[in-house]
């Protein structure tokens, strides 16, 4: 079903669950390969701590339009999965298992690389033309309508333009780009990503959001390029000198005149450092008054102690609903 008459929508959703002991195995044994863990393989990143069954509830409860879900995994499923198997939206929201979406690049599993994991969306099964991809840690805060992520079949995208820098560019391209060991810049790798569909004086500096994406894009360019796809998925932990994906994507949709830039609504980031109860007050009561916020991103919820993260979690469960009971319950908005 096409949401409000225009194109089918679907979400992508990338989760991971550190705490699973296959997965540690996993993860260690590569690390033990390479002889040492890089920041970017820090335990503290593949924590999970409740909050994706918040974000597969929001988007059930605010886009109940979407077609599917996917959610892409390394051979884990998240708990809540039992309750919504026995929803209306079983067939909704389905697990795209990471030996699935690198069928035919499987040399490169497993992989803890959310850059290569993007870079094989195109390879989802049934995957809608149209789709929107989430990071786990994102989630809904009030209704969201098709025209906000697609304009008469047009992405729409936010952020401002920025000049290149085309010594850092020119570093990335001839192989020169920052390695694993340091923190790889996602702004630099947006320049980067620009720079290969073509932008060689701005790029579009894109915020950490939904990312509204053209699957057709995506794929055209990947089979047109299988070495920079072959590269790029090779890696095992986030490098500086991969591209990213989306921003690549959306970089050559505006060169094809199907892409456009909306600045009108907004991403309320959480960071560590917010974790205080009166500015986690402000916070939230910010998000229940400003209808311009429609995404939250509530990022390192770990570093929380006991009492906050109590007062946030009762805090989604009364603005969101407790998901479990919601996907039981079938009052997670309309299933289509």
């Amino acid at each position: 079903m096409a949401a409000s008459n225009g194109p089918e929508i679907d979400a992508v959703v990338t989760w991971v669950n550190g705490e699973d002991p296959a997965h540690r195995a996993k993860l260690n044994a590569y690390l033990e390969s390479i002889g040492h863990r890089p920041k970017v393989a820090d335990a503290r990143r593949y924590q999970e701590t409740g909050e994706f069954a918040y974000c597969i509830a929001s988007l059930l409860k605010f886009a109940p339009w979407l077609r599917k879900i996917h959610i892409v995994a390394d051979a884990q499923e998240p708990a809540f999965m039992a309750a919504i198997r026995q929803s209306p939206w079983r067939d909704k929201v389905v697990i795209v298992d990471h030996a699935t979406l690198f069928a035919g690049h499987e040399h490169c599993l497993p992989t803890f690389n959310i850059r290569s994991i993007k870079s094989m969306f195109w390879n989802i099964p049934d995957l809608a033309e149209h789709f929107v991809f989430l990071n786990d840690d994102f989630m809904l805060m009030r209704p969201v309508q098709p025209g906000h992520w697609f304009n008469q079949g047009r992405v729409v995208l936010s952020g401002r333009w920025q000049p290149q820098r085309p010594g850092l560019v020119l570093r990335q391209v001839f192989g020169s780009g920052r390695g694993a060991d340091e923190r790889p810049g996602n702004h630099q790798a947006q320049a980067y990503s620009a720079w290969l569909a073509g932008y060689r004086f701005r790029y579009l500096k894109v915020p950490h959001k939904p990312h509204p994406l053209l699957k057709s894009v995506l794929a055209s360019y990947m089979a047109a390029h299988p070495a920079k796809l072959a590269r790029n998925i090779s890696f095992r932990l986030r490098n500086g000198s991969q591209f990213l994906a989306d921003s690549l994507v959306n970089h050559l949709a505006m060169k094809q005149g199907k892409a456009e830039v909306n600045n009108q609504v907004a991403t309320l980031r959480f960071k560590p450092a917010d974790y205080r109860q009166p500015r986690l007050n402000d916070l939230l009561k910010r998000i229940e008054t400003d209808p311009t916020i429609l995404y939250a991103c509530f990022q390192s919820l770990e570093s929380m102690d006991d009492s906050t993260r109590h007062t946030f979690f009762s805090w989604l469960d009364q603005y969101i609903g407790h998901p479990e009971a919601l996907f039981a319950s079938g009052e997670v908005g309309e299933p289509l």
